[in-house]
């Protein structure tokens, strides 16, 4: 019988997200926490930035997981 591995808040978080991005997950519980749901975004959906301590970066987009890349103008590049 195959275990099929349960997906995590980790798993769901973008491998080029920009190190500003914060979630109320990251504070509250752990991102290996497993994801019970069919949800396609890391935490719970309250996300801000480092850099503006608001819901909006300092290119006054919305911050979220899928916009919050290294690709964006104001991203910080990848965490090491």
């Amino acid at each position: 019988m195959s275990e099929h591995k349960q997906k995590t808040h980790q798993d769901l978080m973008p491998k080029d997200a920009c190190p500003s991005l914060l979630m109320k997950h990251i504070l509250t519980h752990s991102m290996a926490d497993v994801v019970y749901d069919d949800r396609e975004e890391p935490g719970d959906g309250y996300y801000w930035c480092a850099k503006t301590c608001t819901t909006v970066g300092p290119d006054d987009e919305l911050v979220a997981p899928k916009a919050c890349r290294s690709s964006r103008s104001c991203s910080d590049g990848l965490r090491r």
